[in-house]
């Protein structure tokens, strides 16, 4: 089921092949960047960027009328974060086909040519990619899936593809068959993977396996303060979708990460009580374990900071 009954805008003809959608709040010389990156694509024909601003005001003087290259700015006007952002630009987007930006990503030259490729040629509703992380300058390659994106592969694992800013997806299956992003999800957490696993329960999604993403990661502790929207967020993704029952280690997974996030609010006997539940599920899970640490007193922040370091998250 969708997360929102919202239908989106009216269909229209499209006056270019790719919308791009990049959410910015703060970083304006990483915008730059990437509004640069989405124009340097190799796909010959046009594609729009929207840039949405997010609590911040909008600089206007970033946008042209580059009829191969059209960048439009705009304001949030839908519930502030980041899957409000994205579908108020998702609503203004006059192409066929979304794709999603964060503000401190790069689309890498061949991204839209390949996955525009791919979605032709195979006529799924949305693909992704592999991706890069780059953790203190050093590139850390992160290949996809060498095919397709089942639902229980999403179930059994947080796949690296499953991200939005890999995301490519026909608009009419955006606002209607798989919906939009939850503006009402927890902080903004996990909207990715509950879109993702809205996506793949839709039809399979189709991956190309090669980096076509550059993810600069900035290593810190952002979850610092909103640890209890963390917790929330994934157990609404656990309610939304009731198979993961059926999957041990995915679910595992995720009640190691709620019981991760419960030890850093300093709650130490749920904590212990909750990285039970996850260790039940299976005993090889780690995130129990460190749940574990931080619940003994080891500082959430510095196993987050470890973890980032490596191009990985808890």
């Amino acid at each position: 089921m969708a997360a929102s009954s919202d239908t989106g805008p009216p269909p229209v003809t499209p006056s270019v092949d790719l919308t791009v959608v990049i959410s910015t709040h703060d970083r304006p010389a990483q915008l730059r960047e990437a509004v640069a990156a989405i124009a340097a694509q190799t796909h010959p024909g046009p594609i729009e960027t929207i840039v949405v601003y997010d609590k911040a005001e909008p600089d206007l003087d970033l946008a042209h009328d580059d009829p191969r290259r059209p960048v439009r700015v705009l304001a949030n006007d839908r519930t502030p974060g980041l899957p409000g952002s994205r579908n108020t630009g998702a609503a203004a987007a006059r192409g066929p086909i979304l794709g999603f930006c964060d503000d401190d990503d790069l689309w890498l030259p061949e991204k839209a040519a390949r996955q525009l490729a791919l979605l032709e040629r195979t006529g799924a509703a949305s693909c992704t990619s592999g991706l890069e992380i780059v953790v203190d300058g050093r590139a850390v390659p992160r290949r996809g899936t060498d095919g397709e994106l089942h639902f229980v592969d999403l179930l059994r694992s947080r796949r690296v593809e499953a991200y939005m800013g890999t995301a490519m997806v026909r608009a009419e299956a955006f606002w209607h068959e798989i919906g939009p992003l939850d503006e009402h999800i927890p902080g903004g957490y996990a909207e990715d993977y509950d879109w993702m696993l809205r996506a793949a329960r839709h039809q399979t999604i189709v991956v190309d396996p090669e980096p076509l993403l550059q993810m600069r990661w900035i290593v810190q502790s952002h979850f610092r303060d909103k640890w209890p929207d963390w917790e929330a967020a994934l157990g609404l993704v656990l309610d939304r979708n009731p198979e993961f029952a059926g999957e041990p280690a995915g679910r595992a997974r995720i009640e190691g990460q709620r019981a991760f996030a419960i030890a850093a609010q300093g709650r130490r006997g749920d904590a212990v009580r909750q990285a039970r539940t996850a260790l039940g599920w299976s005993w090889r899970e780690p995130r129990g374990y460190l749940a574990l640490l931080v619940a003994g007193g080891i500082p959430a922040r510095w196993i987050v900071g470890a973890l980032n370091r490596r191009g990985h998250g808890v």
